[in-house]
This record gives structure tokens, C-alpha cells and sequence, in this order.
């Protein structure tokens, strides 16, 4: 595992989790991500930074999980993502698909990254056990 998350491997992912409960890897290219690509994965022209107030042991570094939201999601009538709620831990639903990556603890700073190939493996493997998928149906 590498010391610190979003390790700049040439390939990173970020983690999609569908309302559904799918979770799938999605293949970025390192670096800090540009604000269009998770918007355009989420089909939305808006997104919206949410901290993840837990994480996986294994998980190193000094980078925060966080997730990205459609920030007009309610508004829109998508499905509630039970995930998405959980890490939310306010009891209001979060709604539609949500993209795990990783940002600075620091919340004026707005670079979202990807993880290296072992922490996205790490990371489905957690959320697997989080959250079971036959949990979900």
C-alpha cells in the first residue's frame, strides 16, 4: 500500500457507487481531476464535495475520502443513495450516483484525485464488507 493516498500512479480511479448500490471503478488519469469530468460522469453540470467521516484502516495518507454528489440531485428526482446517506450520518438522503476520490483536509482547497490501483482494490473490498451487496437489493 502505498504512504500516501492518490499515490501519483500514471492510472488512477475514482469509485462510483450507483443508488443501486453497484460500485464500479472508473479509470482517470493522475492528478488533480478537472471539475468537468465527475460532472459529466454524474450527468450533472454541478457537483458537490462531501467528506467520508470514516475509512478503511489500511487506507494511509494525509488525504481525506470524500465523495462528489450532483449537487441538484434532490431537485431532480434521482433515487436516494443508501451509501451515499451513511456517510452523510445526518439522516438527510443523499441522492443519485456518488464518486469516491480523495481531496485536502484543507476545504478551500478544491483538487479531487483518484486512487492508486491497490487503494481502489483496498477500497471495493471495504465498501463490499460496509455495506454488503446483498444488503442492497
Amino acid at each position: 500500500m502505498a504512504g500516501e493516498c492518490c499515490f501519483m500512479d500514471a492510472q488512477q480511479y475514482l469509485i462510483r457507487v450507483t443508488a443501486e448500490g453497484i460500485r464500479e471503478a472508473v479509470a482517470v488519469t493522475a492528478g488533480d481531476i478537472p471539475q468537468e469530468m465527475p460532472a459529466a460522469l454524474l450527468h450533472t453540470d454541478v457537483t458537490e464535495r462531501l467528506r467520508i467521516p470514516f475509512r478503511p484502516d489500511a487506507l494511509t495518507g494525509e488525504r481525506l475520502l470524500c465523495y462528489l454528489i450532483d449537487a441538484r440531485s434532490g431537485d431532480r428526482g434521482l433515487p436516494v443513495n443508501r451509501i451515499g446517506t451513511c456517510f452523510y450520518l445526518t439522516g438527510c438522503p443523499v441522492c443519485g450516483d456518488l464518486l469516491i476520490g480523495c481531496c485536502s483536509e484543507d476545504p478551500a482547497q478544491t483538487a479531487f484525485f483518484g486512487f492508486s490501483e491497490d487503494e481502489k482494490n483496498l477500497l471495493l473490498r471495504w465498501l463490499d464488507e460496509q455495506f454488503p451487496p446483498e444488503d442492497m437489493l
